[in-house]
């Protein structure tokens, strides 16, 4: 396997993982994916399209998740160049990428905390005010990732942004998404990325 194939097996390997967490992180905010129904075993998985602004912020998960393992690796002396993975995807300079790695430490412990706060609310039980509770998680944590857009394209300029915007399109396309069986009802999982 070349070096490029393995870059791109890792780099769907992470998709999947970040898709499944992002999946995950909903199902800790009380919402319901698609996924998370049942389906009869000889049906293919559909694939909802995910909104420009999720796509972000997967993105911006992706990026933190990437610089941090990087950093875990150099601390081990190994190699730590997949932090630039999707900076050379794009073929974005340092100095154009930053605003990206800026939004993403920011957005990750944003929703980390939003998390943290759901899994907390979920433990004590179900009640309508619990539901009240993940209800307003659930628009904080769109209203963070609203504000990391407002950043960026606030710092970028509109023909990055642009650019930004069909990578996402195309880096998330569901022909790029790998499969995770449903997380059965009651069945515990990870609500963000381990850190």
């Amino acid at each position: 396997m070349t070096t490029r194939e393995a870059q791109y097996t890792a780099i769907s390997t992470l998709l999947g993982f970040m898709l499944t967490i992002g999946g995950l992180s909903q199902l800790a905010l009380g919402q319901t994916t698609p996924t998370q129904q049942r389906q009869p075993p000889t049906k293919q998985p559909q694939f909802k399209p995910v909104s420009l602004e999720h796509l972000y912020w997967h993105f911006l998960t992706l990026q933190k998740f990437l610089d941090t393992k990087a950093a875990t690796r150099e601390s081990q002396g190994k190699d730590g160049k997949l932090r630039g993975d999707m900076q050379k995807a794009l073929g974005w300079s340092d100095s154009d990428y930053a605003p990206i790695r800026v939004s993403s430490v920011r957005l990750t412990a944003e929703v980390k905390d939003l998390d943290a706060q759901a899994v907390t609310i979920r433990k004590a039980g179900a009640s309508s005010s619990s539901r009240d509770q993940l209800k307003t998680l659930t628009v904080q944590r769109e209203a963070d990732i609203n504000s990391e857009i407002s950043y960026l394209k606030h710092n970028l300029p509109p023909d990055k942004i642009k650019a930004f915007e069909v990578f996402l399109t195309r880096f998330f396309s569901p022909m790029n998404a790998v499969h995770r069986p449903p997380v059965a009802a009651g069945q515990q999982g990870s609500v963000g990325v381990q850190q």
